[in-house]
């Protein structure tokens, strides 16, 4: 137990809420007469050992006792035992020479630098002496020195670039983003309410959205009128209020709002993205407003982690949410000599620091403001050994997992170098441009909203979910729209419609279906009872019984339009959990393994090959890639459905080298003629033997312009179509197999093959 005592005029009860996350189990007793807010002695005992802390509120604190109080009681308790040897002298020199570096800090040519985050003071910060001072000293107590600092102006070659490249991902959006299907449905939850209606005369669906460059640019409203309207939205609402006239995050980096004024776009209101960053960014480059970066490292072994400097050393993006100790909350409270250069203290929308959130945004932070290598550096590295280019990493600000957009930064947000690779490694990195076709995913969560809204009336309907391909933000143009209708009771069963043009598919199932889906999924896993028991899946269970399953409980995973209590949550959780058996998986590939060495065989260099012999081969080949791809992807959920998402989700999951072999053997090119997938599909749909649904899935890919994802799909919908007498040229268009033997493509396969037969089955 250890006992903390404080003395002086003070708020009890506000000083114990203010603490209680780091004096768990504490016990508190007034230990003078005195009422609350009168002088008096508060002694708090805590269930875990410590120090003894005494402290005496001064007279004049220079802020609120009770926070003063608090602010010491919290940095008394989160100093690490070597703090004295965390220093990091004269860091205020930087403010003098334009650079610092610290004395016992070693960056030697071909070591990797080795550091923790960045710490940046905004633009039109008064960043003072004293504040270094105690910046330094805050650094100690946490077990982390500063190693480098650099003060950048506005001018030349100074904060200009560094800008856009400090606030990547957001600057993208508020250039070139546009909504997602699971943003439109995050936008629609808070927006479309009766008084959306009476406010801007029209319902959230049917206003335009634009971003923030688009409405300066194309529809001229100066840069100066948006800042205003945007910060004096914040300052009013906050910045997330969750209210229809305030800024509110949708997605990841992604805020809108909503203008309207009578002089501008015929008094329409308009749906803006990130109306706030070109204030951000004219403010970073202003040429009177200097920037200063401090490159933080930690040095002690006990100092605190990462996630716990964010929150308790930095302190929440509002700082009147902050905590007392940290440096946000402290300024905003006048313990921390930080503000506006106008006097003005911090606030919502300049709140004087930022701090990295966690490896990525170390390395990208450690590039922008000291041109640190990635490369060379200790983050890099440990990412070129996971087999993830730190450059990319850089460069790509955000990352597909399955037709979701998630930017990089938020992903990673508090996760050190190894979990930040291994979820990285999962998707694909891409930039905003990657997300440009999500305009018919929109339109159907639109449709599949006003659907809900009329089901959720009826008795018995426990959750509406949107699935398929809009849940995947891959709807193409003409594309159904899938919804499954969660009920209480009754029986399974489908019923099918056409609204506003697009064909509607709603499965009713009950509650006591999914329930058996998962159980069912769960014994092919080897996870249910019964599996457990047994010590994992039924021996006799094949690789296609165990995906079919699993597949089966995918299904049900999808956009929550409407759900109450959280179901599509914990199915979602659930169905991600599941992996087919270890056991399932190496049958399956070592059958895998048995058609490429047959194959091989077939055209081993004993004699000529005969042409049949080779399209045997070239058609062996190509179901071997195929029936590994289908592995690969069924190790994680959502699990390949269809030969159309083929290409896609090995793009998302993160396999290239398979995707490029199997594009290869199908003799697809990453960037398809548009005249030879038309004239590919018109072929394909007068053959008799062609698989026609996923003929069909080809002509909508083609449709939404992803021809080489289109040609894949005639090929396969074609690949066992009679020809008949057509020429070579026809012959062609179908992705025919050539005369010669596959030679590298088998060598690649076969690698390939080894590679997944070698690396652990996740679980």
């Amino acid at each position: 137990m250890s006992v903390i005592s404080i003395s002086g005029a003070h708020h009890r009860e506000r000083l114990l809420a203010w603490i209680a996350d780091v004096t768990g189990g504490a016990e508190a007793e007034e230990a003078a007469d005195g009422a609350a807010g009168a002088p008096g002695r508060t002694e708090i005992r805590t269930a875990s050992p410590g120090p003894r802390i005494e402290l005496v509120i001064p007279d004049r604190p220079g802020c609120d006792p009770t926070w003063w109080a608090a602010a010491a009681v919290r940095r008394r308790l989160r100093r690490v035992p070597d703090a004295d040897a965390c220093a990091s002298p004269d860091l205020g020199s930087v403010l003098r020479d334009g650079s610092w570096q610290h004395p016992r800090y070693s960056h030697e040519a071909g070591v990797p630098a080795e550091f923790s985050g960045v710490l940046v003071f905004k633009p039109g910060i008064e960043v003072l002496p004293s504040t270094l001072r105690e910046l330094a000293a805050r650094l100690a107590e946490c077990g982390y020195l500063a190693s480098r600092a650099r003060l950048t102006d506005g001018s030349g070659s100074g904060n200009r670039g560094k800008a856009a490249a400090h606030y990547l991902t957001p600057a993208a959006l508020a250039e070139r983003g546009t909504l997602m299907a699971q943003e439109r449905l995050a936008f629609l939850e808070i927006y479309d309410r009766p008084e959306f209606v009476r406010r801007f005369g029209a319902r959230p669906q049917d206003i335009e959205v634009v971003t923030a460059r688009q409405i300066v640019e194309e529809r001229g409203l100066s840069e100066e009128l948006l800042e205003k309207w945007s910060t004096g939205s914040a300052e009013l609402r906050g910045l997330d209020s969750r209210e229809i006239d305030g800024p509110n995050e949708i997605g990841d980096c992604l805020f809108v709002n909503v203008h309207q004024e009578p002089g501008f776009h015929n008094g329409r209101a308009l749906v803006v993205i990130n109306p706030h960053m070109p204030g951000v960014l004219s403010r970073l480059e202003h040429s009177d407003n200097r920037t200063l970066a401090v490159l933080v490292t930690a040095h002690s072994p006990a100092a605190l982690p990462w996630p716990r400097m964010r929150a308790e050393f930095c302190g929440a993006t509002d700082p009147a949410l902050a905590l007392p100790g940290s440096l946000r909350g402290d300024a905003l409270a006048g313990l921390f000599p930080l503000g506006a250069a106008d006097g003005e203290p911090v606030r919502r929308t300049n709140n004087g620091v930022h701090l990295s959130n966690g490896a990525v945004e170390a390395l990208h932070d450690a590039h922008t403001w000291f041109g640190l290598p990635p490369g060379r550096t200790g983050i890099g590295r440990a990412f070129t050994e996971r087999g993830l280019d730190p450059e990319t990493v850089l460069a790509r600000p955000f990352v597909d997992r399955g037709g979701h957009r998630r930017a990089v930064a938020t992903l990673t947000d508090g996760l050190d170098r190894d979990r930040a690779a291994e979820l990285l490694a999962q998707g694909r990195l891409c930039g905003v441009d990657a997300f440009r076709s999500s305009g018919p995913s929109v339109r159907r969560v639109d449709l599949s909203w006003d659907v809900a809204r009329r089901l959720r009336r009826e008795r018995g309907v426990r959750a509406v979910l949107a699935t398929g391909s809009t849940a995947r933000n891959r709807a193409c143009p003409d594309s159904d729209l899938n919804l499954l209708i969660v009920r209480e009771a009754g029986a399974s069963a489908v019923s099918r419609s056409t609204v506003d043009g697009i064909r509607v598919t709603s499965t009713n199932v009950p509650l006591a279906d999914i329930e058996d889906a998962f159980t069912a999924a769960e014994e092919a896993a080897g996870t249910g009872t019964a599996g457990v028991a047994a010590g994992g899946g039924p021996a006799d269970m094949g690789f296609e019984t165990v995906l079919e399953r699993l597949s089966a409980v995918d299904r049900l995973v999808g956009l929550p339009v409407w759900d109450p209590e959280g179901l599509a949550a914990r199915w979602a959780e659930r169905a991600a959990a599941l992996r087919p058996p270890a056991d399932a998986i190496a049958r399956h590939l070592a059958g895998v393994r048995r058609a490429v060495t047959a194959a091989g065989r077939r055209t081993a260099p004993t004699g000529p090959a005969s042409p049949d012999s080779v399209a045997r081969t070239w058609h062996a080949l190509r179901g071997a890639a195929h029936d590994l791809a289908v592995a690969v992807l069924a190790l994680r959920s959502p699990r390949h459905h269809k030969p159309k998402w083929l290409p896609a989700d090995l793009t998302a999951g993160g396999h290239p080298e398979l995707l490029a072999t199997l594009l290869a053997l199908w003799q697809v090119p990453h960037q398809a003629d548009e005249a030879e997938v038309r004239s590919a599909l018109d072929l394909a749909g007068k053959l008799p033997g062609v698989d026609s649904r996923s003929l069909a899935d080809a002509g909508s890919l083609f449709a939404a312009d992803r021809r080489a994802d289109a040609l894949f799909c005639v090929r396969y919908a074609a690949r066992d179509a009679r020809l008949g007498r057509r020429s070579a040229a026809e012959a062609a268009l179908l992705g025919r197999p050539p005369h010669h033997a596959p030679g590298q493509l088998h060598t690649r396969l076969a690698d390939l093959v080894t590679r997944y037969q070698d690396a652990p089955t996740p679980r």
